[in-house]
């Protein structure tokens, strides 16, 4: 642009030489797309640049929980042994204790693990209508005392997905704990499951506070919390599980109108022509891609 201003000029004075004002517009255009494509190219090699930040953040998180999940995995065999050889502590109130905060300590040793896949991700045809089913069953009791109800709203037809039901569980739990601690009496979470195409979409809304919008862009960093006992490491878990099986995980909230997660997972292999046969695949150890999306 700096250059077409020092051009233009020169095309409207008046002198005794006169300019033949197209080859100057050429190349004042010229000028106006190559700064383009260069403002293009360096902006793409920018975004490169800090997904490759990501990444390399994300390995150096997946070998420190390499190490802090084998340590915590040790103190975790040696406490349930001491326990097991004490044959409890004698107090129904702190064996309860202890069972509670050996939850804990499990739970952390799970998230942390689930940053590094060392095995292939064996996904099999579940139900997302089951699933979630289950979850609400769980967490009735939990959502009853503090005044809060569930509102389901499942795709009539089902929603069979390739998952491993075990992660998909365990992410969806995360979720709708979120949910309850956030929801006050008299208050709905809302489940919906729809079939979408290839996907199965699977949302959560709750009729919470609402994020605030300086908190979406780090939404699902490791270590990020605004719970003062959290330890910000669910959601990004979950976001990777999910991405590890082909999907993703997307958050959506106005201040003061609840936050609303929407799950979008593979859905399951309908029997159609494939470059490879799924169940082989899974036979044989490999890890399963979209290519088994209907």
């Amino acid at each position: 642009m700096a250059v077409s201003l020092i051009y233009v000029p020169q095309i409207f004075a008046q002198g005794e030489i006169k300019i033949n004002i197209w080859p100057v517009s050429f190349q004042i255009l010229l000028f106006i797309v190559v700064s383009v494509m260069l403002g293009l190219l360096f902006e793409r090699a920018k975004r490169r640049n800090e997904k490759m930040l990501v990444i390399e953040n994300l390995a150096v998180l997946g070998r420190a929980a390499i190490a802090v999940g084998h340590e915590m995995k040790d103190l975790l065999n040696a406490l349930k042994r001491m326990a097991h050889h004490a044959k409890g502590l004698n107090s129904t109130e702190l064996d309860r204790d202890f069972e509670k905060e050996m939850s804990r300590l499990e739970q952390m040793v799970e998230i942390l693990s689930s940053f590094v896949t060392t095995d292939p991700v064996q996904l099999f045809s579940h139900d997302m209508n089951e699933v979630i089913r289950k979850i609400v069953e769980k967490y009735q009791k939990a959502a009853g005392k503090i005044g809060v109800t569930f509102e389901k709203n499942l795709d009539e037809k089902g929603c069979p997905s390739q998952v491993n039901s075990k992660t998909i569980g365990w992410i969806l739990e995360q979720i709708i704990i979120n949910a309850l601690e956030v929801s006050s009496k008299g208050k709905i979470i809302h489940i919906r499951s729809r079939r979408s195409g290839s996907n199965c979409t699977v949302k959560v809304e709750d009729e919470g506070p609402g994020i605030k919008p300086e908190h979406f862009p780090n939404m699902f960093k490791p270590f990020f919390t605004t719970k003062k006992l959290g330890q910000g490491l669910a959601l990004s878990a979950s976001r990777k599980m999910l991405r590890d099986m082909g999907g993703e995980i997307l958050v959506a909230s106005g201040r003061g109108k609840g936050a609303e997660f929407t799950l979008t997972i593979p859905r399951e292999y309908s029997g159609k022509p494939l470059a490879a046969d799924p169940v082989a695949t899974i036979i044989r150890g490999e890890k399963v891609e979209s290519i088994y999306r209907e």
